[in-house]
């Protein structure tokens, strides 16, 4: 039988690291939302080029906050890809907002933006693109398709460092949201996930709860 992720060789490659992150936290004693976590949130904005990075539960959290800090919810409508994580629809059901399913291109498996123009409508509120695989969505492109008045939620959960001409997935859009789930791009040690924001908005003034984020 071939596993389908090993974790443990995983661990075993960063044993001492991991052990000596472990060891400072628990001499610390500040296990949610502790000094590890401040500094991981800083150097995370700073690699993926955003004003700020907030860790929250997991990546279901980061999209359901970001549509939250941008009042989106019942009678808006949230374009998002067909072929995804059911996390992503999950942020949108979540809100009481309208799913509306576009299909995706068939080589690359990201959302075919040749499918967009007829999915908006006068209620589109937000558009989901998802980069999936480590291949980020042609934000630019998308933006010249729906314009400036929708709200553009990456979903970079599978795409920790991938970049469009030097810019960042998770930057390219007007937020990211981003999963630390162990067998991610990037993984914990457990359910871990992130929202990226370039510009400012009503993110600043909510209160996040931070868990299970060990970094």
């Amino acid at each position: 039988m071939i596993p389908f992720y090993d974790l443990k060789k995983e661990v075993l490659r960063d044993r001492r690291e991991i052990i000596a992150a472990f060891t400072e936290v628990l001499d610390d004693g500040w296990y949610i939302a502790g000094k590890r976590l401040g500094v991981f949130e800083q150097e995370f904005a700073q690699f993926v080029g955003a004003r700020q990075a907030i860790g929250v539960g997991n990546g279901l959290d980061a999209l359901v906050l970001a549509l939250n800090a941008q009042g989106i919810g019942p009678g808006d409508e949230v374009i998002v890809p067909a072929h995804t994580f059911v996390a992503t629809w999950l942020a949108v059901s979540k809100v009481n907002a309208t799913i509306v399913p576009v299909d995706v291109d068939r080589d690359t498996c990201l959302l075919d933006l040749d499918r967009v123009g007829d999915a908006l409508t006068s209620k589109t509120r937000a558009i989901i693109p998802v980069h999936l695989f480590g291949q980020p969505v042609d934000i630019p492109a998308l933006q010249d398709i729906i314009g400036d008045e929708v709200f553009i939620l990456e979903d970079a959960a599978q795409a920790h460092g991938a970049s469009i001409d030097g810019q960042m997935a998770g930057n390219l859009g007007d937020a990211g949201a981003f999963s630390f789930y162990p067998a991610k791009t990037l993984g914990a040690l457990g359910d871990g996930g992130a929202r990226s924001e370039e510009h400012t908005s009503e993110l600043q003034s909510l209160a996040y709860l931070v868990c299970r984020l060990l970094l």
